[in-house]
């Protein structure tokens, strides 16, 4: 009997089948870095994931879909001078793509699970900040950690980034449903999707401005 007892949340696990699956197509995507990081990307080395607590898509290599600028704005103010950019064709595979609202069941339910784990620990489950997105993080490793379990491991995690700005969001004028500095950003956690690597100019085209 578990009257008087709260539901047990959802394993995110469970729905998996019916919101999740293979997509069989590739994106170009943009990786900021550093110029002797680049170099060795470009030559064949593999890409490190990022593993940062405040992670917003969880553990996995970042990059910016379609969006070369946006990767050197990140790359030049994380790296100033020393800062470089790649482009690398992608295939998204099984893919936790949340431009597909139906998506977000796995993360709802991966949240509910975490609030209730840390509830019965009598401890404060992590929360997110401005920047730095502990609460998300974990979500999604315990999503990625349970789909695995049951055969579904996430390859990519595709989602819009939308910056909130001066406590509001940047709409680009009055009600519009446009937001300055939006962005699709992919976390691949399976490097063998990533097929093919370049280095990328500052204004986007194939080569490196050293050779310009």
């Amino acid at each position: 009997m578990n009257e008087g007892r709260p539901p047990r949340p959802p394993d995110p696990a469970e729905v998996a089948p019916q919101t999740f699956f293979d997509y069989h197509r590739t994106v170009i995507g943009f990786h900021g870095t550093k110029r002797s990081i680049a170099k060795r990307l470009v030559a064949g080395d593999p890409f490190g994931p990022s593993t940062n607590d405040d992670d917003w898509l969880g553990h996995g290599i970042y990059f910016w879909e379609y969006a070369p600028q946006k990767a050197w704005w990140w790359a030049k103010r994380r790296y100033g001078s020393n800062a470089a950019v790649v482009g690398a064709t992608i295939r998204l595979g099984r893919c936790l793509d949340l431009l597909d609202p139906v998506n977000t069941r796995l993360l709802k339910a991966g949240h509910d699970e975490i609030q209730a784990t840390f509830a019965a620990l009598g401890a404060k489950p992590p929360r997110n900040a401005n920047t730095h997105k502990y609460l998300d993080c974990a979500v999604f490793n315990l999503v990625y950690a349970k789909l695995g379990k049951r055969g579904y491991g996430v390859e990519s995690t595709r989602a819009v980034f939308v910056p909130f700005l001066g406590g509001k969001l940047p709409r680009m004028w009055t009600r519009s449903g446009v937001f300055e500095d939006s962005h699709i950003q992919l976390c691949i956690r399976e490097p063998a999707n990533i097929l093919a690597v370049w280095s990328v100019k500052k204004d986007g085209r194939y080569g490196t401005d050293e050779e310009a």
